[in-house]
C-alpha cells in the first residue's frame, strides 16, 4: 500500500489524504486512475474538480513511463538469460572435452543431471519474466555470480557451483 502511495503521491493534486481514498475506491495506480476516467474521480471525496481532467492527463503520462520501463527492464533480464543459457551450454561442452573418462561415472552423471536441470530452471524463469521481474533480476544475478568461475573447477566444485545457481534461479519461479 505504501509503495502505491507514492506513487499516486507523484502526481500534482494528490497528496497523502486523496490517495488513501484513491486506494479506498481500489484506484491505487496511475493506470487505473487514467482508465477510471473523470465521473470516478470526482466522485472522490475532497477532489478538486477542476484538477480531476490535469490528474487524470499526469496519471496516464507516468502509466505509459511506467510500462516502457517495465519493458526495457524485462528485454534486459531476457537478454542476461540469454547470456546465462549460452553460458550453460560452454559448460556442458567444457566438461565433456575435459572429462571425457569421468563423464561415464557417477560425478559425471550428477554434473550432466544438474546441467539439464539448471538449463530447464532458465526455461522457467524466462517464462516468469513478466509478472516477477524484481525477483527476477535479483536470480539471475545470484546465478549469473555462481556460474562465474565454475568452469575451470573440478566435476564436484563444478557440481555444486551449479546447484548452487540453480536454487537461486528456483527462488524465482516459487509460489
Amino acid at each position: 500500500m505504501k509503495a502505491s502511495m507514492q506513487e499516486l503521491q507523484k502526481i500534482k493534486g494528490i497528496g497523502e489524504v486523496l490517495a488513501k481514498r484513491l486506494i479506498e475506491e481500489g484506484l491505487d495506480s496511475n493506470a487505473k486512475i487514467a482508465e477510471a476516467g473523470e465521473e470516478a474521480i470526482r466522485k472522490i471525496r475532497g477532489m478538486n474538480p477542476r484538477a480531476v481532467s490535469s490528474i487524470i492527463a499526469q496519471a496516464s503520462g507516468l502509466a505509459e513511463e511506467g510500462a516502457k520501463d517495465r519493458t526495457r527492464r524485462v528485454e534486459g533480464l531476457k537478454a542476461v538469460a540469454a547470456t546465462l543459457k549460452d553460458q550453460m551450454e560452454g559448460i556442458a561442452r567444457g566438461v565433456r572435452d575435459r572429462f571425457a573418462d569421468e563423464i561415464q561415472g557417477k560425478g559425471g552423471r550428477k554434473v550432466e543431471k544438474e546441467i539439464l536441470k539448471m538449463m530447464a530452471s532458465l526455461e522457467r524463469v524466462e517464462g516468469k519474466l513478466g509478472t516477477r521481474i524484481k525477483r527476477a533480476g535479483k536470480g539471475l544475478a545470484k546465478a549469473e555470480k555462481h556460474l562465474a568461475g565454475i568452469a575451470d573447477q573440478g566435476l564436484k566444485e563444478l557440481e555444486k557451483g551449479l546447484r548452487k545457481a540453480r536454487k537461486s534461479l528456483k527462488r524465482v519461479v516459487a509460489k
